[in-house]
């Protein structure tokens, strides 16, 4: 399969690629594709995170929120692509501000998301030692 280091890197270079596009270019067709691309990679992240938090084991069957389980994982990557659609498709240098708040947003809650989820890679079960006492 792929390598652990490569396979690890995937989520990240999918939104990193997607706002790339989405930045390089005014035309239509690869704004798609780059928002498209940032999608992937947010939901590719947020299974990954869920399936591997260790502070709730199947997040998506507990959570109690307000929003539901899907709209509040995706909250920083909505952030985060509205303001590259604002910076993308506006001409407007009015809007600018207040994209670069929605990207600082954005960014602060997926870093802070991570951090207190404490993910843990799976580990493979093994027997417990016996004390011999």
């Amino acid at each position: 399969m792929i390598p652990d280091k490569i396979y690890e890197v995937l989520p990240y270079a999918y939104v990193a690629v997607g706002s790339a596009v989405m930045l390089a270019t005014n035309a239509w067709l690869l704004v798609v594709c780059g928002f498209l691309m940032v999608c992937a990679g947010a939901i590719v992240w947020v299974l990954r995170s869920d399936n591997r938090r260790s502070d709730i084991k199947a997040a998506s069957t507990k959570y109690g929120g307000i929003l539901p389980f899907w709209c509040y994982e995706l909250l920083p990557f909505s952030y985060f692509m509205l303001a590259l659609l604002l910076f993308a498709l506006s001409n407007n240098i009015y809007f600018y501000p207040s994209a670069m708040i929605l990207l600082v947003i954005g960014m602060q809650l997926w870093l802070l998301r991570g951090s207190y989820r404490k993910h843990q890679r799976p580990v493979l079960h093994t027997r417990p030692l016996r004390s011999r006492g």
